[in-house]
């Protein structure tokens, strides 16, 4: 009974899960597409583009005084120090192994000292 439905499923154009991947053939058409495939393929993800951006930025305010941004560059800074703080947690928690052979080396010392039945092998 259709009729007796009162809260009717509906979905509006952009309503709901509307999540995808960026596509370069989705973005506007100020570059070419095979550009943007070989940069995403063979040097780095938006993902790894923005981590550098972000970075850098955060190297530079730490270089100036903050308080000299105002209430909303300071605003901006704090979301884009949660950004990164979360964006860390969720790498680390989906990756726990180090990426550079120095973190992986001191990582192996931890591990030696928390567990010292690990230092015969």
């Amino acid at each position: 009974m259709t009729w007796l439905n009162f809260n009717p499923e509906v979905h509006w154009p952009f309503s709901g899960a509307v999540t995808q991947d960026i596509h370069p053939s989705l973005l506007a058409k100020a570059g070419s597409d095979q550009t943007e495939v070989r940069v995403l393929r063979e040097v780095a993800s938006y993902g790894k583009q923005i981590g550098v951006l972000s970075d850098l930025l955060l190297a530079l305010v730490a270089s100036v005084q903050p308080k000299k941004l105002g209430p909303e560059g300071e605003h901006a800074l704090e979301q884009l120090c949660q950004l990164v703080g979360d964006i860390q947690r969720i790498k680390s928690e989906l990756h726990p192994l180090p990426d550079d052979p120095a973190a992986a080396r001191e990582l192996i010392v931890a591990l030696k000292e928390r567990f010292p039945e690990l230092k015969s092998t």
